[in-house]
């Protein structure tokens, strides 16, 4: 444990870096255009709002509704099944702005007056040109300031719509066939890049072994989000940093949130626990699954560290909350605070690093799980004796494995 952290630590000043990239917000407008075999009527009637038009998008089901006819602005109503069978409702207006038919329509964001613009879609642009039988489509999203991640994911989405509107203006039905192979592409080539990145500070032997150990944790993410009744999520890696699975929809209880975040190292437990059954039965692939075993246990303990924004901090915030209110970012301050004191005793940067960060992040007064429904008493129980429970097996995994 002691020699990968040592290692990590020899990359800090890089890893601070990408960390200060990966919090910076910027504006963005992707654009994608594709051709599809359809008349540009057809295929702008697609875009264009209506009220009264009903779609379905794979899980969700999609309405308009004309809620101003003086400044033509329509609320869009999205409602997907959730995990109790009861619908996640979210609604978003558009003003039209700009409507020729069959050629060009622009859509503006209404009803954010006053509102941070940051994560909001603000405008839809379609423009349409005739191609033989068909029509060529350039459809463009203009974000508010977004993080990066985030900007990558906005045009993974816009990929997978217009390939949605694409299967729907030819066959009649959407597909999401598409949408599941840009999604593996994504977390294919992240995933080639933060193998070369971790290769140069870890060698090929212990990159690949941090790679499959970073798959199980976030497939573990992947799992919690369709047991929790949403579709599969969306798997970024991170180079030199890790992964990162993001849910397609928000969560609607602390429950769910507190579930997602604890079953990345939840699940991974699968790895130290062959590994010592590989010990225990002599088989003959023991030494390279030890290995496995003790990575995945050691980078799911650092996991579990009580800060943001690591899957321990993530879990214990919503117990926080529940537990002391808006006081909550103080005991996230001071979770921060004692993690720094930790690094420094202990000399371990790395510690210091993610406590200054659980520290600038609660600095200033915010909301915690807006929206969401509150854990209940045996919630609260359940989520600190899950992470403990985790946590101890993890560090018992490492005592048997290293004394192999």
């Amino acid at each position: 444990m002691n020699e990968l952290l040592s290692n990590v630590d020899a990359g800090l000043p890089l890893v601070l870096v990408l960390l200060a990239l990966l919090g910076l917000r910027m504006r963005l407008s992707p654009r994608a255009w594709l051709f599809i075999a359809a008349p540009p009527q057809r295929v702008f009637d697609l875009l264009d709002l209506r009220d009264g038009d009903r779609q379905r998008w794979h899980r969700t089901d999609v309405s308009v509704a004309l809620t101003d006819p003086a400044s033509k602005t329509y609320t869009i109503r999205y409602a997907s099944t959730g995990s109790a069978g009861t619908p996640r409702v979210f609604h978003a207006a558009f003003r039209v702005a700009e409507h020729q038919p069959p050629r060009r329509l622009v859509l503006e964001r209404a009803g954010l007056e006053g509102k941070s613009l940051n994560n909001e879609l603000l405008s839809i642009v379609g423009d349409l040109t005739p191609e033989g039988d068909g029509t060529r489509l350039t459809l463009t999203y203009h974000w508010g300031p977004r993080p990066l991640i985030a900007q990558l994911l906005a045009r993974t989405d816009l990929w997978g719509s217009i390939y949605r509107l694409k299967s729907v203006a030819e066959t009649g039905t959407a597909s999401t066939r598409a949408d599941s192979w840009i999604s593996a592409g994504v977390a294919l080539v992240t995933g080639l890049v933060t193998l070369g990145a971790f290769c140069l500070l870890f060698g090929w032997t212990v990159a690949v072994l941090i790679a499959a150990a970073l798959f199980v944790h976030e497939f573990g993410h992947l799992l919690a989000f369709r047991m929790a009744g949403q579709p599969w999520g969306r798997l970024v890696f991170l180079p030199f940093l890790g992964a990162l699975a993001v849910p397609r929809q928000a969560y609607e209880t602390q429950g769910e949130s507190v579930f997602s975040a604890l079953m990345g190292p939840g699940f991974s437990l699968v790895l130290p626990a062959l590994a010592v059954i590989a010990l225990w039965t002599g088989a003959a692939s023991a030494l390279w699954l030890t290995q496995l075993g003790m990575v995945a246990a050691v980078l799911n303990l650092f996991n579990l560290l009580p800060v943001e924004p690591l899957d321990g901090g993530v879990a214990l915030r919503s117990v926080f909350q529940r537990l002391l209110g808006a006081s909550a970012r103080f005991a996230l301050i001071a979770a921060g605070a004692l993690l720094c004191l930790a690094g420094w005793i202990i000399k371990e940067p790395l510690l210091m690093v993610f406590g200054g960060l659980s520290i600038a992040v609660n600095f200033r007064p915010r909301a915690i799980d807006v929206g969401l429904t509150p854990l209940g008493g045996l919630g609260v129980a359940l989520s600190v004796a899950f992470y403990v429970l985790i946590a101890a097996l993890h560090i018992t995994a490492i005592g048997v494995l290293r004394g192999a």
